[in-house]
């Protein structure tokens, strides 16, 4: 029997690389492969599905096929270098630490640290992976070859409908919603986000707010920041809301609700907000750079600047189009279709074949 076990330091339920494992995990079971998913820390949700790793598990599994998440450093890149059988990288992408610097300065060192370490992995791997275009140019950068490109994959049938009762909470429909939906971190640009909504609300639309949905305790000076730049702006906790992280069903209902999902962010590897917009068929504007013009593809509107009050412009004069337009509901259909996961799951396995001994 195929043995396989994925490494993660951290176990996740609603990010992009803990739905990725777990859609691997779920196929590897159906090939009927002994599959294992080793963590330090897991959430709640996905807890049956994962192992915390004990060092027995190096002997358990000796001769496995390793797979290895990596987007952090952590004590599990020393098991992946002491683990018995071949071994494979999987790269979601370090943010390069200059972006922690200002406002979290321990992250910057973890970040640098990261980039030394990924390094180092060449000389011990037997294949490489990543999940965009972006991500394996910077493998390149490293030294890496021969690397095989394999995006996020979700399962989307578990993802809920809307519910009717989370939107009135949140999204009165007498205002225009927009959305952000990430890490609330210094790569991500919400402060220039921030910037464009005041304008827009500001000269085009009082009556809008922004909610920035996603992970607040990254970086605390960084968010304090962001919450003196809306007082500074005159800008209520009404008008830009910070929700922080929410399940799915809430998730959902921003999408579904929202008149616009927007992010300006600066470094992205992927970017699974992008599809789960798409998904819920709402109109989606986005910063072109890093790995977000691949994974946008046509199923948005892409901009080369940040400049708030020629952003803001351009909303007000092409929200309405963007919110009734049949093509760009085809164009985002045809862009989650590149994206379904058979087809990739396909190729991986054909790709993981030849490791197997």
């Amino acid at each position: 029997m195929n043995k396989i076990v994925q490494l993660i330091p951290a176990f996740h339920t609603r990010d992009a690389i803990g739905q990725h494992i777990l859609t691997l995990h779920t196929y590897f079971k159906e090939l009927r492969y002994a599959s294992c998913i080793l963590t330090l820390e897991a959430d709640p949700e996905v807890r049956h599905h994962a192992t915390i790793f004990h060092p027995d598990h190096l002997e358990e599994w000796k001769g496995a096929l390793w797979l290895y998440h990596y987007a952090l450093p952590s004590s599990l890149s020393d098991v992946f270098r002491q683990a018995t059988g071949k071994k494979i990288l999987i790269y979601h992408n370090l943010t390069p630490p200059h972006y922690f610097l200002p406002w979290a300065p321990h992250l910057a060192q973890l970040m640098l640290h990261g980039r030394k370490e990924l390094a180092s992995f060449t000389p011990i791997i037997d294949g490489v992976c990543a999940d965009s275009r972006f991500n394996a140019s910077e493998l390149e950068e490293y030294g890496y070859k021969d690397i095989f490109i394999t995006p996020i994959l979700v399962q989307w049938e578990n993802y809920p409908e809307p519910s009717h009762i989370t939107r009135q909470q949140y999204f009165d429909p007498a205002y225009e919603n927009w959305i952000f939906v990430g890490r609330v971190v210094p790569n991500k640009m919400i402060d220039a986000l921030i910037k464009v909504f005041f304008f827009y609300r500001k000269f085009y639309n009082m009556a809008s707010r922004l909610f920035i949905i996603g992970k607040l305790s990254n970086t605390p000076k960084y968010v304090e920041y962001l919450v003196e730049l809306r007082t500074a702006l005159q800008l209520a906790p009404q008008d830009v809301t910070f929700l922080g992280p929410v399940d799915y069903q809430t998730l959902a209902t921003a999408y579904a609700s929202a008149d616009l999902f927007i992010t300006l962010s600066d470094h992205e590897g992927f970017c699974l907000p992008l599809l789960e917009a798409m998904r819920y068929k709402t109109p989606i504007l986005a910063y072109a750079r890093g790995a977000i013009p691949e994974t946008l593809g046509t199923g948005g509107v892409l901009v080369a600047t940040r400049e708030p009050e020629m952003l803001a412009e351009l909303i007000a004069q092409s929200l309405h189009k963007w919110k009734h337009s049949k093509h760009r509901v085809e164009g985002q259909q045809k862009q989650m279709n590149k994206f379904e996961p058979t087809i990739h799951l396909t190729q991986f396995k054909e790709y993981i074949e030849e490791f197997f001994s």
